[in-house]
């Protein structure tokens, strides 16, 4: 016999289910633009599918050309999620999330990250946790972690550093905030203070064009690395035994990888100040560095 608490169960994953389906239909209907009615729903679907096929996540493994117009429409997580993940090791371990972009049920189910002891550092609570599934979690500064030295096996960081310092009011939900001022340097220090000799760090920040991104009082809530910023951020991890940069591209024809050459001059979308979509229907970044450390 069911319990009462599996009828419960049932009905809201149901329910779930058939919202989501709606959603993706509206949004496919809506003309597919970025950040519409049922694009986040639309997008995680997408991201299900690529993490569960082999073949595509050996291209990310590999940094082999994606099929064409992967992820059009889509934000960097596309890419982010599947590169990251590909090179995360199978089994247990202490994985350490900064910045809790891991912190999606498509994401925290996924058999690389279920079976380690995973933990969650960021700024504040979310309306979203999976405590139920062991996850910890953290919240404070990541340029003061709570950590002891060397106690993570792996730690990732995607779309996180360029946030430091900045106006993360939307993240802590306060009305105010401090003084602006890029300190990713400061966090890249400790987050490999608490990595184990021979771990590896993963880390990803929006690339391109230098720029400051606004909310719409004009306070900048990221920035977006250049080259000159990457190579500084690079620097702070001297002392690794392995450092290396890859780099993806948005065009018109979705998500690709590319050298840092060409994409040294692409610009952010910023939905919360553009006025309209730009052709190619960019929905954030239309580059990112992606980071792979080996302490």
């Amino acid at each position: 016999m069911i319990s009462v608490e599996g009828l419960v169960a049932r009905f809201m994953e149901g329910r779930d289910r058939r919202r989501r389906r709606s959603d993706i239909k509206a949004y496919m209907q809506g003309g597919r633009r970025p950040w519409s009615a049922g694009y986040h729903e639309c997008k995680f679907d997408f991201i299900r599918t690529v993490l569960a096929d082999s073949s595509r996540m050996e291209l990310f493994r590999t940094m082999k050309p994606l099929p064409g117009n992967f992820g059009y429409g889509f934000d960097e997580r596309v890419v982010e999620y599947p590169w990251t993940i590909s090179r995360l090791s199978e089994g247990a371990g202490k994985l350490l999330d900064a910045g809790s972009v891991f912190n999606y049920r498509e994401i925290v189910e996924h058999p690389k990250i279920s079976k380690k002891h995973f933990t969650v550092m960021t700024l504040a609570p979310e309306t979203h946790a999976f405590w139920q599934k062991g996850i910890s979690y953290h919240y404070g500064d990541l340029r003061e972690l709570p950590f002891r030295d060397e106690w993570f096996d792996e730690v990732i960081s995607l779309s996180t550093l360029g946030h430091i310092g900045m106006d993360n009011r939307m993240y802590t939900r306060e009305t105010s905030h401090g003084e602006i001022g890029l300190e990713a340097g400061k966090a890249v220090g400790e987050l490999i203070r608490v990595l184990r000799p021979g771990g590896r760090f993963l880390a990803s920040v929006v690339f391109g064009r230098h720029q400051l991104i606004d909310w719409k009082d004009g306070s900048p809530f990221a920035e977006q690395f250049d080259s000159a910023l990457l190579e500084s951020l690079l620097a702070a991890f001297s002392g690794c035994g392995r450092v290396a940069a890859y780099f993806y591209k948005y065009d018109e024809k979705g998500w690709n990888v590319c050298r840092e050459e060409d994409c040294r001059d692409l610009e952010y979308f910023n939905v919360h100040t553009a006025k309209s979509f730009a052709p190619d229907n960019a929905a954030a970044a239309r580059a990112v560095a992606l980071i792979d450390v080996v302490k």
